[in-house]
């Protein structure tokens, strides 16, 4: 296993060589990962105003030259070496690591077709009534940690077909490998386009978020951090995109048998990246005769993971991230079993605890429709299975949450799925499937409620960083 330490250099950093931060290994917490340069208020100022002057020259080509040029360099990311990076640096196992860091050419071909149209738009013929559509100037871009690399992705890339410039911070948490990816797409473009952040003290973010010449934030992260970006950014009345928490219900309906392929499909969907997606299920709705046979398949299916380092052949399931996460998902997990619930541990734990902050996935059932573990978005591998009684209850159960980001219905009857579907308040609803192998990169990605303001992917994620512009003669 490499256990070298690297460091980062990150451009408009102002502090001196001693002036540091460690990333640690969360599956070897004893190990530094790397280090990168920390940045002041002065140096975001200082960036912020040379985005502006690039943006200007980078507006004025079309958006299939902004297009072409990120492609090209998309191709010069180093994948492999960054994917072990990025595993040391968040935990992920390598298969994951390795799809995440493909991501940058991945968004770039869905966004090719869109590209194509804001060039043919923007170069239609005037009229009585003209509509172009302009690029906000400079945005803040804000990622979080679990999918670093590629949630950048997802919103950096439209913002610069656009013609936006932009400043990207990091999760500070885990920022190494898109760093390093990021740097070969900046190096590419005009100087100044795009520059990367990232900081321990949330105050940095917070200054990107109030810069008077910043004028559009696209967030991804909690739904806390949400608010307060939306607090700061409303005094300057800033366009916001945030995509935030989600406690995603599945709904089972009675046709629906335990198979092993069901089973399958439910830890997939539920304990991708040791449940640390805002897309993953978060609670089980079964028929209530059948929660026993629904815990059984599911544990059968659990007692092949197997948890690990992720660099590590046979691991299937690394570590949490953050020591916070773990210790939080195992106190929700105790206080429902102090309340009369059953929990059960499964997989093998392939490593020695005490090296990093690892959990078995659990299983727990027998517990209240309203405890903390099913009404809060617990991120991490613990999945509560309710049993209800009619499918009106399962609908209402789903309802009664502050989130509404993703959701799934299952049942052979697809008509009766869609009927059920309608009735529950998300952004997305699935039909026999869930989570990110699941989504239709064309469709509008976001959430109601508290999950989120706006949306993103496909000509949504394009239009969320334009403003038309109305010429009427």
């Amino acid at each position: 296993m490499n256990r070298t330490a690297i460091d980062i250099s990150l451009s408009g950093a102002t502090g001196t060589a001693a002036e540091r931060h460690e990333v640690r290994d969360p599956g070897r917490v004893a190990d530094v990962v790397g280090t990168y340069p920390l940045h002041d208020v002065a140096s975001i100022d200082a960036l912020v105003d040379k985005a502006l002057d690039a943006q200007r020259d980078w507006a004025e080509r079309t958006a299939m030259q902004r297009w072409e040029l990120m492609r090209a360099a998309a191709d010069t990311v180093p994948h492999e070496e960054l994917a072990t990076l990025l595993v040391r640096e968040q935990g992920k196992p390598l298969a994951e690591a390795s799809m995440e860091m493909q991501s940058l050419g991945i968004v770039l071909d869905r966004y090719r077709p869109h590209a194509e149209w804001l060039a043919e738009s923007n170069a239609a013929p005037r009229s009585g009534r003209t509509v172009r559509h302009r690029p906000f100037g400079v945005c803040g871009v804000i990622t979080p940690w679990n999918w670093p690399f590629r949630i950048a992705c997802a919103l950096t890339v439209p913002a610069l077909i656009a013609g936006n410039a932009v400043v990207l911070h990091l999760s500070p948490s885990a920022p190494l490998a898109s760093a390093r990816a990021f740097q070969v797409l900046a190096d590419a473009l005009p100087k100044g386009v795009l520059s990367i952040i990232t900081h321990p003290d949330p105050r940095l973010a917070s200054r990107l978020v109030e810069h008077p010449r910043v004028r559009k934030i696209a967030f991804t992260g909690s739904t806390g951090v949400g608010r307060t970006i939306m607090g700061n950014a409303a005094r300057g009345l800033k366009n916001l995109t945030l995509e935030l928490g989600g406690n995603d219900p599945a709904v089972l309906l009675e046709d629906v048998e335990p198979t092993d392929e069901l089973a399958d499909q439910l830890v997939r969907a539920s304990f991708a990246t040791t449940g640390q997606v805002c897309m993953a299920i978060k609670r089980l709705y079964v028929p209530a005769a059948r929660v026993p046979d629904y815990v059984a398949a599911l544990a059968a299916r659990l007692d092949r993971e197997v948890v690990g380092h992720g660099l590590d052949e046979a691991t299937t399931m690394g570590p949490l991230h953050t020591r916070a996460q773990r210790d939080g998902v195992q106190r929700l997990v105790r206080d429902a079993v102090t309340a009369g619930a059953t929990a059960t541990e499964h997989g093998t734990l392939a490593v020695d605890p005490e090296q990093g902050r690892y959990m078995r996935p659990t299983l727990v059932h027998g517990i209240a429709p309203d405890a903390e573990l099913v009404a809060e978005e617990q991120f991490g591998p613990a999945l509560p299975v309710i049993g209800y009684s009619s499918v009106d209850q399962a609908v209402a159960w789903a309802n009664d949450s502050e989130y509404g980001l993703c959701s799934s219905v299952w049942s052979a009857d697809l008509d009766r799925a869609f009927q059920v579907a309608e009735r529950i308040e998300a952004g997305t609803t699935w039909l026999n499937k869930h989570g990110m192998t699941a989504q239709d990169p064309e469709a509008p990605f976001g959430g109601v409620k508290s999950s989120g303001v706006g949306r993103i992917s496909g000509s949504w994620g394009l239009n969320a960083f334009l403003e038309p512009h109305s010429v009427l003669a």
